[in-house]
């Protein structure tokens, strides 16, 4: 049986390094200007130490977070985390509930923001490395007043995601325009998805071989 690690971005309450330079004209002669205290939605931790320095040279003054940590209300594990419970097949609804379950209250809108940001950060950093087999599937979004069609592709070797789009899952057309670029850039020979019969005309007609796994219910989100 295949077994998927995947990892979690690790969070501190404290900072115990120094920055090394100011991100503002890296000057390296820096002065610790107090601590405060940021509230934090984590599934750990509720609120972290957070140092002030000031530059020596430019006189600018910025905060340096520990690791795990950014502006965001919320740690950089909780957001990877949100992304990825999406990626394993929780509606947004569903998300909500199991970090509730945690102690942790997060929107559904904010889980659709987290797998964004997780999308957004791996194609910045993406390098197409080659997948053989490719898990694609559809949702529909609430949110603004309307609904929106979207569409994940999962790298399913190493569980990362690959590409999220605005396509709905239910246009044959629509759906191979939007996968063939990604087959041919990425090598990939099986998709794997629910039993909609979308899915397999497009494994058709793009030659690939179609796995069909559990569908999932998903409430509105």
């Amino acid at each position: 049986m295949a077994i998927v690690v995947l990892r979690l971005p690790d969070v501190k309450g404290e900072c115990f390094e120094r920055p090394k330079k100011c991100p503002n004209c890296k000057g390296e002669i820096l002065q610790r200007w107090g601590k405060v205290f940021k509230p934090l939605r984590d599934p750990q931790l509720c609120s972290v130490q957070v140092y002030r320095y000031r530059c020596c040279t430019c006189r600018c003054t910025f905060r340096h977070y520990p690791q795990g940590v950014d502006q965001a209300d919320q740690s950089q594990r909780l957001r990877r985390l949100a992304a990825l419970c999406w990626i394993l097949g929780l509606s947004y609804r569903g998300i909500a509930v199991v970090l509730a379950a945690f102690g942790v209250r997060l929107s559904t809108m904010t889980a659709w923001r987290d797998g964004q940001e997780l999308a957004e950060q791996k194609k910045r950093r993406r390098q197409w490395k080659p997948v053989r087999v490719l898990g694609v599937d559809g949702a529909y979004v609430r949110g603004m007043g309307d609904v929106q069609a979207v569409l994940v592709a999962v790298d399913l070797g190493e569980g990362q995601p690959v590409e999220i789009g605005y396509v709905d899952e239910r246009n044959p057309q629509a759906v191979r325009r939007w996968l063939e670029p990604l087959v041919k850039r990425l090598g990939v020979s099986v998709i794997v998805s629910d039993d909609l019969m979308t899915y397999r005309i497009v494994a058709e007609k793009l030659g690939l071989e179609h796995q069909v796994c559990q569908p999932k219910v998903y409430a509105d989100g």
